[in-house]
């Protein structure tokens, strides 16, 4: 059985400092917050890339989309997702943002996948809602086998 897909979305202020730490991990994905990349997203989704790792960019809901069109259309080394927050960083368990379904991670889960993926979202990323969930304990056991 194949290894389950593991993608690692890190809201931290240098995300260079963590692809290698990650890579040895066995991520295979490394979605970092465009607000921070400090104008050298070239290189961190080089090294990303180097790594064999798929990179990722995240967006904050005050960023414009626009803001990162670059990282996917017009780059010779483009991200391979971009993950837009329907929640501000540094909290768990907030209440989902819809006027983000616009831009369309944060706030999903079982009341709010339908609305974010009729709005064309094809990945769903999914925190408290399934961590700090009471199903969790049920579903552990079967983590293994996933």
């Amino acid at each position: 059985m194949g290894r389950a897909y593991l993608d690692c979305h890190l809201m931290v202020t240098n995300p260079m400092d963590y692809v290698e730490p990650l890579a040895k991990a066995g991520a295979f994905g490394f979605t970092f917050p465009i607000e921070v990349s400090k104008g050298n997203w070239q290189e961190l989704v080089h090294k990303i890339k180097s790594k064999g790792m798929k990179p990722g960019v995240s967006l904050m809901p005050g960023t414009q989309f626009k803001r990162c069109s670059h990282l996917y259309l017009e780059s010779e080394n483009p991200v391979e997702m971009v993950l837009v927050m329907t929640v501000e960083p540094r909290f768990g368990g907030q209440k989902f943002m819809p006027e983000m379904l616009d831009k369309v991670d944060g706030g999903l889960g079982p009341s709010t996948i339908d609305a974010a993926a009729s709005a064309g979202a094809n990945c769903i990323v999914a925190g408290s809602s399934i961590f700090a969930s009471p199903i969790l304990l049920m579903l552990y056991p079967c983590c293994p086998r996933l």
